[in-house]
């Protein structure tokens, strides 16, 4: 009978224990936000800012597929654009442009597609879409 009202003593003192939440130290995720902003910034830099540089730089497609970055990255970013662009979401558009990139088109292709559409923003969004792809390419490759 002691023996049970120990056990049951015991049972009741662990229920009673509270977890502690384990503190690894602002500084641990102050020290890799860091280093992802420096990586970034060196991947941002790598990357032409003068039209026709960029245009011609050369794009690893295999990192692009394998990391399924078309999908995964832009799609997102360019259903976010074309919102800002033209107001309202594109699905239809947003999954050709996505589209496009899948079949390792150019971005003057893709430039010649969507101008019609995007009107004077068409080679502002390729521009921007251009230097997003380049820039998630780039970090995939460096993971």
């Amino acid at each position: 009978d002691e023996e049970e009202d120990e056990r049951e003593a015991a049972i009741m003192a662990r229920k009673k224990k509270k977890l502690e939440r384990i503190d690894y130290g602002e500084h641990a995720t102050d020290a890799d936000k860091k280093k992802a902003a420096e990586t970034a910034k060196s991947i941002i830099d790598m990357i032409p800012t003068d039209t026709d540089k960029l245009f011609a730089y050369p794009l690893k497609w295999d990192v692009l597929d394998s990391h399924d970055i078309a999908s995964q990255k832009m799609q997102p970013w360019i259903q976010k654009k074309l919102v800002e662009y033209l107001g309202e979401e594109e699905p239809t558009l947003t999954a050709y442009i996505t589209t496009l990139i899948r079949q390792h088109k150019s971005p003057h292709s893709i430039l010649s597609e969507v101008e019609g559409i995007l009107d004077s923003d068409g080679k502002i969004f390729v521009v921007k879409m251009w230097r997003m792809l380049l820039f998630e390419v780039l970090k995939a490759e460096l993971a």
